[in-house]
């Protein structure tokens, strides 16, 4: 992934991914999107959680 996209390695992607992946999968398992993206904002852990795991935004219900 990481040679795929050059803002994959930002801090804010890891920390929607590692959200996503400790929360997300055991809230609505085999959800289809993660909705991972570049321009929403580094956030603490619990601003992180409390918008679902897309801060600055949420596109789909977690």
């Amino acid at each position: 992934m990481l040679t795929k996209s050059s803002h994959a390695d930002t801090p804010g992607m890891r920390a929607q991914f590692v959200c996503h992946w400790q929360f997300a999968e055991i809230v609505q398992p085999g959800k289809p999107s993660w909705n991972l993206e570049p321009w929403r904002p580094v956030v603490d852990d619990a601003e992180m959680v409390a918008s679902g795991c897309n801060p600055g935004g949420q596109e789909e219900p977690f």
